[in-house]
Parts: structure tokens; C-alpha cells; sequence
């Protein structure tokens, strides 16, 4: 989970402090489990080490959304809404965060994004598969232990072919050994 403020827009400044604030504490708090970022090692640039204390500074992310292309005066287009009182631009770092978050996801971190997703969030799952898969073997074979009333010689013999799932799961389980 990255945590991210929508519609930051509709905020003063010291209100999304206040409320940056509130969602780290809530988070403590709640023992939520968010993306961390890696600390840098030691032989990166102090140029990296910069951008990486302002992205962990800005969690949780405040951004702003829109669609909209504004033509100024200048010639320039930017991203951004037209209110009565100013121009609010989503690329401006000044205005939110989104640049940083942009860059964070695109850039600095997405391989450690994809390391954490397979490393962490799939095994957690595959493991989740094979205990429910187990149980659920265990619980068949524990059914048909029970005999009732029927001679053994009744009973239907199934031989079930594997699922793909299981296939997969099985295969998995090989390769990792």
C-alpha cells in the first residue's frame, strides 16, 4: 500500500501537514502494513540520498488529479485546474506531490516495488493456496475414513484428475526445491 491523499486541491497547506501527519500516526497506530522505502546504501550519491529523504518526507503522498490541458499565455501547457482565485498545476512540486509519486513508482523504486510484490505479497498467497488445498485433501480424506453402513466393496472408486491449480502449485513446489 502507498498511501496517497486525493483531491489535495481542496486543502491549505498547513491543513494537508496536519493531515499527513494524521494518516502516518493512524497508520502506527493501526499497524497498517504500507510500503516502506529501502534505506540507501551507502555508496549511492548524495543526489539520490536527497531525493529519497524528500519522497519519505511526503508520505503520504497529496496529489491532485486532472485531465485538463491549459494553454497559458506563454505558450506553455500544463496539466492542472483553473479556479477564480489561480491556476492549480499537478506537475508543480510546489502545488503536490504527484511528480514525486510519479517518480517514485516509474522510477527510484519500481523494481523494489516488483521484488516486494514477488517476494512477499505472491508467496504469501501461494502459501495461502497450498494450506487451503491442504485442508481440504485432509478433509476428503477424512470423510472417506468414515465408513457407513455400505460394504467396503460398494463405494465408488474416483480418481480425480489434478486441477491446473494444483498442477501449477506442484510445479512450484519442484522448482523451489
Amino acid at each position: 500500500i502507498v498511501p496517497v491523499i486525493a483531491k489535495a486541491d481542496t486543502l491549505t497547506p498547513a491543513e494537508v501537514k496536519k493531515l499527513k501527519q494524521k494518516v502516518r500516526d493512524e497508520v502506527e497506530e493501526h499497524e497498517i502494513k504500507i510500503y516502506h522505502f529501502p534505506d540507501c546504501d551507502s555508496d549511492e550519491d548524495e543526489e539520490f540520498k536527497k531525493q529519497d529523504e524528500e519522497l519519505k518526507e511526503s508520505f503520504p503522498f497529496a496529489v491532485i488529479g486532472s485531465k485538463t490541458i491549459i494553454n497559458e499565455k506563454t505558450g506553455k501547457t500544463i496539466r492542472g485546474r483553473i479556479y477564480p482565485w489561480g491556476m492549480v498545476e499537478v506537475d508543480n512540486p510546489t502545488h503536490c506531490d504527484f511528480t514525486k509519486l510519479r517518480n517514485m513508482l516509474i522510477q527510484t523504486h519500481m523494481q523494489d516495488l516488483k521484488d516486494v510484490t514477488q517476494e512477499i505479497h505472491y508467496e504469501n498467497y501461494r502459501a495461502q493456496c497450498i494450506q487451503s488445498l491442504t485442508r481440504t485433501v485432509a478433509k476428503d480424506r477424512s470423510n472417506r475414513n468414515k465408513l457407513s453402513r455400505q460394504s467396503v466393496t460398494d463405494l465408488p472408486i474416483q480418481i480425480l484428475p489434478l486441477s491446473e491449480t494444483e498442477k501449477l502449485i506442484r510445479e512450484k513446489d519442484e522448482e523451489l526445491r
